[in-house]
This record gives C-alpha cells, structure tokens and sequence, in this order.
C-alpha cells in the first residue's frame, strides 16, 4: 500500500576520477519555518540547485513543501560537485510530500539537471555513473540525451525530457525501461593510405609491427621526411574500436566534455607537444579532469618534436608507459586512470636534423649531436620498443607520391592488424593483452626455444641493453613471428628485432 513518508531516499552517483560512487540522497520535510537546506559536503553548483529545483517544480504544476526541507547526500565525508544532483533531490521532495505515489522499499535512481522551466538535461561524466549502477533499481531514470551513455554503460533505463515526463511515469504507471545498445556510434576516423609512405621501406615496417603487437616506437628523421604522416598512417591502421573499448574511450572523453556525438566514437589519436605543462599531460589534481595521457587510452600518443621536450616532461611519461595506467594524487587520495596506448614519438636526430641524410648535409659536431641525444635519457628509451630512422625520400619515390595508388592498401593492412591481436588474444586469454604490453615476456609463453633466448641474451649484451631492453627485444620478436606466421620464434625474428631496438 503507498503511503506518505516522512523521510525518502533516492539514489544517484557521482565520478571521483575514473569511478562512480553510488549516493544516497535523504529528504525530509519537518514542520518549521520554510527553508531548504543540502548537506553532505557539496560545493557551489549542488547548493544553488536550490533555485532550479524551486523554479522548476512550480513550473512543471508542483509545489515546494512548506516547512523545513532538509536533503543529505551521502557519503557525507566525501566531496561532490556537479548539477546531475537535481533531479533526484526534487524526486526526493515530490515523494516525500505525496505529490508523487511510489510504494515503500521500492528504490529510484535518478540523474539531470533541470531548468527552470522543468527540462531535465544531461550533465557530463553520465557514462561512468552508469557504469556503476547495481541490478538492484525498481526505477532508473536518466534524461533524454543520456541515451549513448546508458548504450555504453549497458544499462536499461527509462527516459525523461522533462518533470513533466516524471510525472507521468509514477502517476500513471508509464515506465517502460529500455536498452540503447544501439545508441553507440563506433566508426573508423579518416586514414592516410600506407601506399603515401613511399621510399620509407624501414619506416613502413616498423609501424605496422607496432600496430600489431602495441609497442611503443619512436622515429627519428630530418625535418619533412614523414614522420608525422607515419604516425597518422599507424592510427588508420588499428583495427576499429570493440564495444568494450568503445565504452572505456567515450566515457573518458565524456566525462571530459570533449565528445563530438557527429564524430562519433573514434580510437583516439592525441598530439602532444614540447610546451605541454605536466598538468595537461598527466591531469588535474584539483578537479580531477583526466590528462592528454589518459585521453589516449586505446589509440595513439604523438610526442611531435619529442627531442625537444624538457627532461621533466619526458620523465612523467615513464611510468604511465611502464605501467599502462597514469595516478593523480588529491588530498592523500590516489585516482588511478587507464593508459594503454601506443606511444609514437618523433623528432629530428641532432640540431640540423640532417644526420641521417646521404651526402655528408649534416652540419653537427659529434660532441652536438650527442649532447642532443642525450635529451632522451636511457631510463626514457628504455621504454621504446621500437626505433627508426627516417630520410628524406630521393627523387624517384618523390615523383611516386604524386601519382594516384590504384586501390587502397590500408584496409589489407589493418585486417591483418586485426588478425596478429586474436592471435594474441588466444595466446594471452583475454583482451587488451598485447606482445607489447604483456606483464612479463616469459619465453615459454612467448614461444622461444632454448637457442633464441640465448641469441636474444647475447644481442641485448652486445648492444648494451638493459634487462627491460632485453623483454622489448623478446616481445617485439614475437610481434615479428606473429607477422610471419610463426607459431615459435626463430634468430631471424630477433635479429630484425635488434634492427629497431638500436641506442640511438
């Protein structure tokens, strides 16, 4: 049987970094002098929904209760912010004041912000609510524009424009939960063909193994050779998003504010440059807003000029290679954001950028060049798995890139891309495991014999490798057999390995 209740709770969330945290919000309405309090640790944009909440509800035929209204949102240790709040504190002041039915022990969760006037709008950050939505809901209420973050969430829900809408479903039984699966708009972004990377034979190998076994590369030529063409070529050739990708890349660029809905959900490509501060990069601690590292995650990290970023910078940029995840510290709490991505970086080999050119055009000292080297200090290259050297292109491949390529080479390459990851989604039970990023390089796993782990041992030795030198030079040898169609390494897949892990 519904009755009045002199305290009602409403469920809603809020994001703290990467997570929903699930609230409970209380109201009550006791006799007294007419006053609207909310509690719980909110900041400004929670307290002045007071005015909407009012606004809105005379608007929409409702009335705001006489007495003393008191909302708290739990957990009340912990800070929130944002205008998603509004609807279910109005939800909470409707029911409590009998001006909406709804049976005892029955639980709502509800999210938007209103106007005025009785809209209910979506807020940024809806996807990882969703996400953290129990079974457990009688009613789930989200607004109208929220249909791709209940689609990527995996959730169903029921709709709402406005209070009006509300009314309707609790007034008169109107709700009806749906799923929006078919809300996620996953598409291929626009692609440069691999057949303009002309006369760059070792470049154009080099990108489509790190495609294939997600390894971090860094390429390295004079100015105007390609390599940022190289790093966009790399992104068209990543096979399309999966659902589960998908969710993970809008709900970050949506909590960012960042999503383009004509666009659609695309595998991010993220340029960085030298004058990046390292709260654009790794995020801000104040209001948690996710950095260029954590926007990356499932596509491509472009550091253009990368030899002439500050060391700072380039030390930031180790452990989230390392580990695939980037942490932000605020006020003795740590938020961990995913960051698995391919790492591409590029830049000029020494002050002139000619060094690698044919004819002596290099201007450079030996003690310059190294010095401008040595800008990207060994713990930092240790982290690449892949290094190569770019030219600029002679002149009869340079008449090549002018002419018309007759079909595409592109999609070939990207199915294959996709074909090396089910490989190594077979061999490492699970998505989201690469060669390249693969906790440990374990040589049975791995598939290397006895006489390549040694000839693999011996290489790192030879070229001054580090033990983490020598696990790049193992997976990148792995990628190389996955390539060839190899089922167990071979030298030959470790020797063209050592080609690219060369110390620059």
């Amino acid at each position: 049987m519904e009755k009045q209740q002199s305290v009602f709770k409403v469920y809603s969330c809020f994001a703290e970094g990467m997570k929903g945290v699930i609230s409970e919000i209380e109201v009550s309405v006791s006799p007294g002098l007419p006053t609207f309090d909310i509690i719980g640790l909110c900041d400004s944009s929670i307290r002045e929904s007071r005015g909407r909440i009012r606004s809105a509800l005379v608007s929409s035929g409702f009335f705001l209760s006489k007495g003393h209204i008191t909302v708290s949102i739990s957990p009340a240790y912990m800070r929130k912010s944002g205008s998603a709040f509004d609807l279910p504190v109005a939800l909470g002041i409707l029911f409590v004041s009998g001006q909406l039915p709804i049976e005892e022990g029955k639980k709502v969760y509800a999210e938007g912000e209103l106007s005025l006037k009785g809209e209910i709008k979506g807020t940024p950050g809806a996807a990882l609510r969703l996400m953290s939505i129990g079974g457990d809901i009688d009613y789930m209420i989200i607004p109208g524009d929220e249909k791709m973050s209940a689609g990527c969430a995996g959730i169903k829900a029921h709709t709402v424009d406005t209070l009006d809408d509300v009314g309707k479903v609790f007034i008169e039984g109107d709700y009806s939960p749906q799923s929006f699966d078919d809300e996620m708009k996953i598409y291929d972004d626009e692609f440069i063909d691999i057949s303009v990377l002309k006369g760059q034979e070792k470049a154009s190998r080099a990108i489509r193994i790190a495609a294939c076994g997600m390894h971090n590369i860094l390429m390295l030529g004079s100015p105007g050779c390609g390599k940022t063409i190289a790093g966009k070529i790399l992104a068209g050739i990543m096979p399309q998003l999966s659902p589960k990708e998908a969710s993970q890349v809008f709900a970050i660029n949506e909590t960012a504010g960042l999503f383009d809905e004509e666009k659609g959900i695309t595998r991010p490509f993220r340029y960085i440059y030298p004058g990046i501060s390292r709260s654009q990069l790794m995020g801000s601690s104040g209001s948690l807003f996710p950095g260029e590292i954590a926007m990356a995650d499932n596509g491509i990290l472009f550091a253009d000029e990368i030899t002439e970023f500050p060391a700072g910078i380039l030390d930031i940029l180790r452990l989230p290679l390392e580990e695939r995840i980037v942490r932000i510290q605020k006020e003795g709490n740590t938020y961990t954001y995913p960051a698995s991505f391919i790492f591409v970086g590029a830049g000029n080999p020494c002050k002139c950028g000619m060094l690698y050119e044919k004819g002596s055009r290099c201007v450079c000292s030996p003690n310059t060049v190294k010095r401008y080297q040595s800008k990207l200090a060994g713990p930092f290259m240790d982290r690449i798995d892949i290094v190569t050297e770019m030219r600029s292109i002679e002149a009869k491949d340079l008449e090549e890139t002018s002419k018309k390529t007759e079909g595409l080479l592109t999609p070939a390459v990207k199915e294959k891309v996709k074909e090396i990851w089910e490989i190594q989604k077979e061999r490492y039970g699970g998505d989201r495991i690469f060669n390249g990023t693969v906790s440990v390089a374990d040589a049975d796993l791995l598939r290397a014999g006895k006489d390549v782990v040694e000839y693999a041992s011996d290489a790192a030795i030879r070229g001054g490798m580090s033990a983490r030198g020598y696990s790049k030079l193992l997976r990148v040898g792995r990628t190389i057999a996955d390539i060839e169609g190899r089922s167990d390494m071979t030298r030959n897949d470790i020797a063209e390995a050592y080609v690219y892990k060369r110390r620059i």
